[in-house]
């Protein structure tokens, strides 16, 4: 006698209510933290993972044995109690910091602990009544072992963290633990339903389930670049056509990675192992749309802050070029025009306080000095030119901050009050988006194409099909390596160009095009 579980043709509402919680966690937490080095890009995936991995669990289950009961409904309120626990989590995720109190991260393994605990209890029940089904009791019951385990050393590893605050704050890396057995018992569970076909996810709505979610993905870019426009509204800039530009090429790669993943979409049952790895494969993917639309909304937010340097940069200059009877004049200019172009624009709830006082310094030292130094004075020259530098890079570091673009903040640099030093740091930051953005823009490509050939039907399986996908995955191939121009001295010229977003848009409609453009054969793909 063979066992049929009842499957759904689509998602239940309680999956969708499920997926708010997802969604509520990924934009507070986007929201929170600020990519600006290498530690917070890391921080960044990890949660992600973390997030992305207890979310495609509870929807292995869900999708083959969910059915609508009273333990069905009080599992999936501790799988919300779950989700709140990452809001909880969120504003304290700093994994790989030196941290005097580890409590947030205790509660956060125990919260994990107890997902898996209601994982066990579910696969449990559905081993109770299918016992008599000899079929499902080993795959069940590995699925089981698996989550056992996981919630097992979920637990151990509180006590990996100090219950007491430490004195001198230390950097404990047991949170590695979270990602290892995250991704096995991940492994583990679609290994079981590839190699056990009694509770595969042929029949079951999964494909929808992962399409759901990239649309969700997809929305969160969507937020994230409103932000970004907001912010350009909050400061009164005026709308120039570069930065129009970055707009609409920003919504028009969001609509070509819809378009990308959407359109190669296989809503049938294409294959138990491959539907498998094709499902699996969208952690990655995920993981790079959501970095790649968040760098192309800041992306925005750096080419209105290089067209406010510039547009700065140009007054001060023809400033400068005037002579001046004293230096008490020369910082009167200076002065009004910092505040015509940099600090009456600055939002409200940001504090350019400090800011202020660096320039108003500066330029004391310009009033100061001017005369001797028109004289010759090597000694006046070097704090004329010093003061006038201060107060340059006070004030552009105001037109970053009112931006909300931050710098890492670094305790062991903290004393250093050096204005020149302080708006490097402003390009370390652009340094590590414009890698990130195209590193993971040429991953989005050359994923979607491997997702789409896992997908093929048997018509689909044709040399020009798999040409199409090849060259999409080439140009991912292209966009991941323009990320090393950093090293090259083209890329100073190419970073305050506006030609970054739309470089990602062109690349990303050629690929479309190719998609779908007929070669010399009648495609039924499309």
């Amino acid at each position: 006698m063979n066992l049929h579980f009842h499957r759904h043709a689509e998602a239940t509402t309680a999956e969708l209510f499920y997926d708010l919680f997802f969604v509520a966690n990924l934009t507070t937490f986007t929201s929170l933290l600020d990519i600006n080095d290498l530690m917070s890009l890391t921080s960044y995936i990890g949660f992600f993972s973390l997030l992305w991995l207890t979310w495609y669990q509870v929807s292995l289950y869900d999708v083959r044995f969910s059915a609508d009961s009273i333990f069905e409904r009080c599992a999936k309120c501790i799988h919300f109690g779950t989700m709140v626990g990452f809001a909880v989590m969120a504003p304290q995720w700093k994994p790989g910091y030196a941290e005097s109190d580890y409590t947030v991260y205790r509660g956060f393994s125990l919260i994990l602990m107890v997902s898996r605990l209601t994982l066990v209890a579910q696969y449990g029940i559905t081993l109770w009544f299918t016992k008599s089904y000899t079929k499902t009791r080993l795959p069940l019951m590995l699925v089981m072992a698996s989550s056992l385990v996981a919630a097992s050393i979920y637990g151990c590893l509180t006590m990996v963290f100090p219950t007491y605050q430490l004195l001198v704050p230390e950097t404990i890396k047991g949170y590695i633990a979270w990602y290892v057995v995250g991704i096995c018992e991940t492994l583990i569970t679609v290994a079981v339903s590839c190699i056990f076909r009694s509770i595969s996810f042929k029949g079951t709505h999964m494909v929808q389930r992962m399409s759901l979610l990239t649309l969700i993905i997809l929305g969160e870019g969507i937020i994230v670049i409103c932000k970004s426009i907001s912010k350009i509204v909050e400061n009164d800039y005026l709308w120039t056509a570069p930065v129009v530009g970055q707009i609409i090429s920003a919504i028009l790669c969001i609509y070509f990675l819809y378009m990308l993943y959407f359109d190669r979409l296989q809503e049938e049952h294409f294959g138990t192992i491959r539907q498998q790895i094709w499902t699996f494969l969208h952690f990655p993917l995920h993981a790079v749309f959501v970095l790649v639309l968040q760098g192309v909304a800041n992306f925005i937010i750096w080419r209105q802050a290089i067209q406010s340097l510039n547009f700065y940069s140009e007054a001060l200059s023809v400033l400068l070029s005037q002579p001046y009877n004293t230096g008490k004049d020369l910082a009167t200019a200076l002065n009004e025009t910092a505040w015509s172009y940099v600090f009456d624009y600055v939002p409200k709830d940001i504090d350019a306080s400090k800011d202020i006082k660096a320039a108003d310094i500066g330029l004391k030292a310009v009033a100061l000095y001017y005369a001797n130094s028109q004289s010759g004075n090597e000694t006046a020259v070097v704090e004329f030119a010093t003061g006038l530098q201060d107060f340059v890079f006070a004030s552009g570091k105001t037109i970053m901050t009112s931006l909300s673009i931050k710098t890492p903040d670094q305790k062991d640099q903290g004393k250093n009050t050096d204005p020149a030093a302080q708006f490097d740091g402003f390009m370390d930051v652009f340094e590590l988006v414009f890698t990130y953005v195209f590193v993971t823009g040429g991953l989005a490509l050359i994923l979607t194409s491997v997702l789409s050939m896992l997908s093929f039907t048997p018509e689909q399986r044709r040399a020009l099909q798999y040409f199409r996908q090849g060259l999409n995955f080439l140009l991912g191939l292209g966009l991941c390596l323009l990320s090393t121009m950093k090293y090259t001295d083209a890329s100073g010229k190419y970073a305050s160009s506006p030609w970054m977003i739309p470089t990602l848009c062109i690349v990303f409609f050629i690929c479309l095009v190719v998609n779908h453009v007929r070669i010399g054969e009648k495609d039924k793909a499309h």
